[in-house]
């Protein structure tokens, strides 16, 4: 990348620093930890010492991609120090919670030069892995000048993003040339990048993280205090202006199934209050998460934590995964099927799009076009509990012949010198 216009998107930065000064001053007085690690200040130094493997990802989908990936390195390379790093405070936590014995768990600085320099030489990585979409100019432009090598694992472009790197490909085509490796996670991923002008030696699918991910923790009907009897729908991943949709059709169920259950979990915390308003204007019982301590006739339960949902899909009969209904492009389909549950998901499949195709193909989901398709569906498979077997028995038979992707990911990394 010229530095021309490295130097031009710092000074965009700068500026954004200058006015945020007396922000950034209150946020590391109220804030004193996050806010050093944003500006690259760690409490640690490893420079001038062996260098490391440092792997980052936006927050928790990324993180939670990233982990089976972590260990097994840690597995074959345990003298290697492994950094991780994260965009969010919830993303760093789940990594903490979830890759117990690596060496070091960060946030990213902001990607203003000084700021992104600091924090890379604290470090001192020897290879960078970049899980999905982050791509950061200032981070990469500094990695490439010291000799790092960089990775991009589980790469992916929405069709938003893609059009807008196209428009300006010249300089998109200068700063994804700075990569050593892509993984696009799909066949439909790697048309991106080559129409982006990344050279088709740089490129080796091997499979999505996603899909040879570690199997969550079961949780148990008794340890969410749900009875044995009900039927439960679990909507994970539900974004604004689904939630209205899904609580209309799961009232209107009740209807023919009065023992049917929801669990809601949204995509974003600050949704829980509308959702609350939602289910007090159908007349709905609800308990929050977070307040359930046993079973009190609610028909509604919604998860307003952090990390619990791939955990919950394990007590569902039937899960839908949201960001689908509406354009959003969808969001992390196989979560269900590592405990043999059917999967719905809407049209919206654009972030996703491969795996769902495989999905319907497999007989493990069912596409529901619209609200009315939705309820058809689910009734459907309410009244049928050997259909609802048989796809859930797919489900699980895809997700075993998705296992090795990350053990092709290490000797793809061994193979290139990148490990």
């Amino acid at each position: 990348m010229k530095i021309i216009l490295i130097f031009f998107y710092n000074l965009v930065w700068a500026i954004v620093y200058i006015l945020s000064f007396p922000y950034t001053i209150f946020k590391r007085l109220t804030s004193p930890r996050e806010w050093e690690e944003r500006l690259g200040h760690y409490p640690f130094d490893y420079s001038g010492k062996d260098t490391c493997i440092w792997i980052h990802g936006a927050s928790l989908g990324e993180i939670t991609a990233a982990s089976h990936l972590a260990m097994r390195i840690k597995e074959k390379f345990p003298d290697k120090r492994i950094v991780i790093s994260s965009m969010t405070v919830s993303g760093k936590e789940r990594a903490m919670k979830i890759m117990k014995g690596l060496n070091n768990f960060v946030l990213l600085p902001f990607d203003f030069f000084p700021l992104v320099r600091n924090g890379i030489r604290r470090i001192n990585p020897e290879t960078l892995i970049l899980i999905e979409t982050e791509i950061w100019p200032s981070l990469i432009f500094i990695c490439r000048r010291r000799g790092i090598k960089i990775v991009l694992a589980n790469g992916r472009l929405s069709d938003r993003t893609f059009k807008r790197y196209l428009h300006m490909k010249s300089l998109s085509q200068r700063l994804f040339n700075q990569i050593d490796i892509f993984f696009p996670k799909s066949k439909d991923e790697e048309q991106k990048f080559l129409k982006l002008g990344i050279k088709k030696a740089k490129i080796n699918i091997v499979g999505s993280l996603k899909s040879d991910n570690s199997r969550p923790v079961p949780f148990t009907r008794s340890f969410l205090s749900i009875p044995s009897h009900k039927s439960v729908i679990v909507a994970g991943s539900v974004r604004k202006g689904e939630e209205e949709i899904i609580i209309r059709i799961f009232k209107a169920l009740r209807e023919d199934f009065n023992e049917t259950y929801l669990i809601i979990a949204p995509r974003h915390l600050n949704r829980v209050s509308e959702i609350e308003n939602i289910l007090r204007k159908e007349n709905l019982k609800y308990m929050k998460r977070t307040e359930k301590n046993s079973y009190n006739e609610e028909d509604v339960l919604i998860l307003d934590t952090i990390g619990e949902l791939r955990n919950v899909y394990s007590v569902a009969d039937i899960a839908f995964v949201g960001g689908t209904l509406l354009p959003y492009g969808g969001h992390n389909l196989v979560e269900p099927a590592f405990f043999g549950v059917p999967i719905l998901f809407g049209p919206y499949i654009s972030n996703t799009k491969e795996c769902a195709l495989e999905l319907v193909k497999s007989d493990s989901a069912i596409v529901v076009k619209n609200e009315r398709d939705f309820k058809k569906s689910i009734s459907y498979l309410l009244n049928h509990p050997r259909r609802r077997k048989k796809m859930g028995e797919n489900s699980r038979n895809y997700l075993k012949q998705k296992r090795g992707v990350v053990d092709n990911y290490i000797e793809a990394l061994k193979k290139d010198a990148i490990l």
